[in-house]
């Protein structure tokens, strides 16, 4: 049966069809059964990559069981892609000996992401018990920020001087190569005696060109570098607007530090992707690893805050309306439109804000664009004012029946799709000026301030309209 089932296990994963609940299910009925040869087996024929998302679905009992029973060439692969607190089992079901052994293996960038995801004390007792050339590089990692170009580089370039010659260097690199002294890079990186970067070479152009050349006659500019303090994102930026496979990373001075590779670029665009659209849902501390495995204290602390301060906000619109409690009392009618009203200043704004952090993200827009986004959403928003206000129309009069009420709905739906639009692009603009995360203005914020705004102006016309 075990057979049976590792089999299929394998022929799916050939096809690309993995079904995760069928394997979390084939593994609870291999523990209900005892059977742990063919636990082992059925772990074996699962790829490491799935075998992630296997684990993060299982209670906490069964993945105990599991992770004793993963090979250790598997935790080479899977160790970085665990949440903080499945890395935490790991250590603790595999001890800290077993793990350190594991990471020993693994490439100084690599590590430096798993320690960060430690405890300090863990981390510490690792690190005493890798090689201490591999110490020196993942320490010099780690005094960067995680979110930094320098916490997400590999310090595994070939470096060469500007003199060197290109026979030398082929052999050089050679070596070097076959005893994995360098991550998969593309670039021979070229430096001046300083070890500042002049340049780089594509490594099919090195091994084309007359051995007795130097590097300096066939070296190319980079068409883009990147600060090793700058956020991680701008690095992601650059490389996703002059098309590059790897960015160089250097300090103040111009020397070359490392390189971030294009598979370190996409974790760091899923990354910020993530975490942006989490703060504009209204989370303000992104949650790292998987939702699944978040605990539920976390997930109430992130979102605590925030849901906080949104009522308090949103109790402003109590105080709105209790204003015109006799507009109300004259003209009950007028009630029914308020959830239409607010709703859709809510989604107008959050339409506008989401067009505009996105560009502020991938650097389509700035902080001196304003005036010219400010103006291009004005005309944007009235023509939509101009599309939706008669359908307002129609349908309020639908329901009321009476012509007033219907234009006053008209006219606040259109008033409240242009000022919500503005609204929606000045409030990351805005948090820009006090350099936080436009995502921190999230959609939530949006669609309170909205609503105050949209009640406001709703009830003010009525007023003027209805004479009351």
């Amino acid at each position: 049966m075990a057979s049976r089932d590792s089999e299929k296990v394998s022929r799916e994963s050939r096809a690309e069809l993995i079904d995760i609940d069928y394997l979390v299910d084939k593994i609870s009925e291999y523990i209900e059964k005892h059977d742990i040869t063919g636990l082992r087996n059925l772990i074996r024929s699962i790829r490491p990559q799935d075998l992630v998302d296997v684990i993060e679905r299982l209670d906490s009992s069964e993945r105990r069981l599991v992770l004793g029973l993963i090979p250790s060439d598997y935790y080479m692969e899977i160790l970085r892609r665990l949440s903080e607190d499945i890395l935490y089992e790991v250590v603790v079901s595999k001890g800290v000996s077993k793990i350190a052994r594991i990471m020993s293996d693994m490439q100084p960038d690599e590590i430096a992401d798993i320690l960060e995801k430690l405890p300090l004390q863990i981390r510490r007792r690792i690190l005493a018990l890798l090689p201490p050339w591999k110490i020196n590089e993942v320490t010099m990692l780690m005094k960067y920020p995680p979110e930094s170009a320098g916490g997400v580089m590999t310090t595994r370039i070939p470096v060469f001087g500007v003199s060197e010659r290109v026979g030398d260097v082929l052999e050089e690199y050679t070596v070097k190569y076959q005893l994995g002294l360098y991550d998969k890079l593309n670039y021979i990186y070229v430096v001046d005696k300083d070890g500042k970067l002049v340049g780089w070479i594509e490594f099919r152009n090195l091994i084309t060109a007359p051995r007795d050349k130097e590097l300096k006659e066939i070296v190319q500019p980079c068409p883009a570098k990147v600060h090793v303090l700058a956020d991680r994102e701008e690095a992601a930026r650059l490389v996703i607007k002059y098309d590059l496979v790897e960015i160089p990373v250097v300090d103040d001075e111009g020397k070359l530090l490392g390189a971030i590779t294009v598979d370190d670029i996409i974790d760091v665009i899923v990354a910020e992707s993530t975490e942006d659209i989490l703060k504009f849902g209204g989370i303000i501390k992104a949650i790292k690893g998987s939702y699944l495995t978040a605990k539920i204290t976390e997930l109430v602390k992130r979102r605590a805050i925030w849901l906080i301060i949104l009522y308090m906000l949103e109790s402003i619109t109590i105080t709105v309306i209790s204003r015109f409690e006799t507009l109300l009392a004259s003209v009950v009618a007028l009630s029914f439109f308020i959830p239409l009203l607010t709703d859709t200043g809510g989604n107008t704004g959050s339409q506008s804000a989401t067009l505009v952090i996105r560009s502020l993200a991938t650097g389509e827009a700035r902080v001196s664009d304003f005036l010219r986004i400010f103006f291009k959403e004005l005309t944007a928003s009235s023509l939509l004012a101009l599309i939706i206000s008669p359908i307002g129309f129609v349908i309020a009069y639908t329901i009321s029946h009476q012509i007033l009420i219907a234009l006053t709905v008209s006219l606040a739906l259109g008033v409240i799709i242009v000022i919500a639009s503005l609204v929606g692009i000045t409030l990351p603009f805005i948090a820009l000026l006090f350099k936080s995360d436009p995502a921190v203005i999230s959609a939530p914020l949006i669609t309170t301030v909205a609503d105050v705004t949209g009640i406001t102006l709703y009830f003010t016309i009525a007023s003027y309209l209805l004479h009351i």
